[in-house]
C-alpha cells in the first residue's frame, strides 16, 4: 500500500484523479436506481442524493461511475479535508461524507470476512478512515458499467464475486463462538432480546461478549443489529411492503424511530431511496460460493 504524504493536507487538489477516464461511460439516460442483497452483503448503484454525514456499520466499498468521488474523510470539517478519487473503501463506523456528479455504487461488505481488509491493503493511498483508489480500480469500473447497462442477476453476481477477491480462500476470522450469532442476527434481526441472551449463546459474560463483538467486528453488537434490520427494511419497502410494517418488522419501534437511525447510518433518508424507485435484485449466496 502506498501512503505518501496526507492528502488531507492540502484538501481536493491532494490526489490526481485516477487517470480512469476511459472506464467512466457517458452517464446514461436516467435508470431506475440498483438494489442488490446477497447473504450479508448489498450493493447500491445510483445517483448519490447529496449525502449527509453519517457512519455505515460495515466496510464500504465505493466508487464513482461518471465522474469522481468528493469524499470528506473529517466530516465534522469536511471543507478542509475533501478528496477526490474513482474509488474507495471506507472502514466501518468511520464518519464521513460524499458527493458525485452521475452515478455512484456502494458495496457494502459482510462484516465476518476478511473481505474489507484486503481492499484496504490494495488501496494506492491510506489515510485515517479510509483507503483511497484501487489498484485494479479499472476492473471494478467496467463491472459497474456493465450492471448499469444490463441489471440482473448476472450482472450483480459478478460485482459479488469480485467483492470477494483474494479473501475468497481465507478463512473466517470470525471467532467459532459468534459466527452463529451473526447469522442469526442476519436472518432475524427483528428479535429484541437484550444483549445478556445473545452473551449467554455464545458462552461469555456481557462485557466479554461487547468487547470481542466489536474487536472482531469493528462495530458494537447493536449497531450491528441496527444494520442487520436496515437490510431488512430496505429488502421489504423496495418489494413493496409498506414502511411501518416493515420497520415494525425489523424491531424498530416505529416509522419515525427507523427514518432518524436511517439517515444516521447512510446520510439520506429512506423515503428518498424507495422515492427512486429502486430495482431490487435478490441473488442465492449458494451460487456466489459455487461462482
Amino acid at each position: 500500500m502506498k501512503t505518501g504524504s496526507d492528502p488531507r493536507q492540502a484538501g481536493a487538489a491532494a490526489l490526481p484523479e485516477t487517470g480512469c477516464a476511459e472506464h467512466a461511460p457517458a452517464a446514461p439516460l436516467r435508470a431506475r436506481p440498483i438494489l442488490a442483497a446477497w447473504g450479508a452483503q448489498a450493493l447500491y448503484l445510483g445517483p448519490s442524493f447529496g449525502l449527509t454525514p453519517h457512519r455505515n456499520a460495515v466496510a464500504v466499498l465505493a466508487f464513482a461511475l461518471d465522474d469522481t468521488l468528493h469524499l470528506a474523510v473529517d466530516a465534522r470539517q469536511p471543507a478542509g479535508g475533501i478528496v477526490r478519487c474513482r474509488s474507495a473503501l471506507i472502514e466501518p463506523a468511520s464518519l464521513h461524507a460524499l458527493h458525485a456528479a452521475g452515478d455512484c455504487a456502494f458495496l457494502y461488505l459482510d462484516a465476518a470476512s476478511p473481505a474489507w481488509r484486503t481492499w484496504r491493503a490494495r488501496c494506492r493511498h491510506a489515510m485515517a478512515g479510509a483507503g483511497l483508489e484501487l489498484d485494479d480500480e479499472a476492473h471494478w469500473l467496467d463491472a459497474l458499467a456493465q450492471l448499469r447497462r444490463q441489471p440482473g442477476t448476472a450482472a450483480a453476481q459478478a460485482v459479488l464475486v469480485r467483492s470477494r477477491g483474494r479473501a475468497a480462500g481465507q478463512a473466517s476470522r470470525i471467532d467459532a463462538r459468534l459466527a452463529p450469532l451473526l447469522d442469526a442476527l442476519l436472518q432475524a434481526p427483528g428479535d429484541e432480546s437484550g444483549i445478556a441472551p445473545w452473551a449467554a449463546r455464545a458462552g461469555l459474560s456481557v462485557s466479554r461478549f461487547q468487547h470481542l463483538f466489536k474487536a472482531q467486528t469493528e462495530v458494537p453488537f447493536r449497531r450491528f443489529r441496527l444494520w442487520a434490520r436496515m437490510r431488512q427494511v430496505v429488502q421489504a419497502v423496495a418489494a413493496g411492503q409498506s414502511m411501518t410494517q416493515a420497520a415494525l418488522d425489523a424491531g424498530f419501534a416505529s416509522s419515525a424511530h427507523l427514518s432518524t437511525a436511517f439517515r444516521d447510518m447512510f446520510g439520506l433518508s429512506l423515503s428518498q431511496l424507495i422515492g427512486s424507485r429502486p430495482q431490487l435484485i435478490l441473488i442465492d449466496g449458494a451460487a456466489v460460493q459455487a461462482a
